[in-house]
């Protein structure tokens, strides 16, 4: 029993080394980035105004998300390929569900990518470009 127990121990953290080892091969300088996204929603006759945030990106997470909207967030499937990181995310808020689906390349201290938001049947599309700022601050 205790060797079956190593066992599973022993190629679970060889799993984890193995999606940190590939992490970290992304290029992405970690540190506070500024997020800017440019929403397009179909249907919608005008072009909605781009919105910004900042937050802290490391090699243990990938994913831009904006702190302050206070969602309780779950990363269901992570994936890197190259210097892109891709995602599919479930946030909930109030009781009321919304669903992610994005992709992010890197290029050391900027990024770029897309993001399909789906938030109560609302369709949305975003265009998602980052800038690293410097360090990140603790608070």
């Amino acid at each position: 029993m205790k060797l079956k127990a190593l066992l599973l121990i022993s190629l679970l953290s060889s799993n984890t080394l193995s999606v940190v080892a590939a992490a970290s091969e992304v290029n992405m300088n970690p540190g506070l980035w500024q997020w800017t996204a440019v929403m397009d929603m179909p249907g919608m006759p005008m072009q909605l105004p781009p919105t910004s945030y900042t937050t802290c990106i490391s090699h243990a997470d990938f994913v831009p998300k904006d702190s302050e909207l206070g969602q309780n967030c779950e990363t269901i499937d992570l994936k890197t390929e190259g210097d892109t990181v891709s995602w599919n995310i479930t946030c909930s808020q109030n009781g009321m569900a919304t669903t992610s689906q994005g992709d992010i390349t890197y290029y050391g201290d900027r990024a770029e990518g897309n993001i399909n938001i789906n938030s109560q049947g609302l369709q949305m599309r975003s265009k998602t470009t980052g800038e690293r700022l410097g360090p990140c601050t603790k608070q």
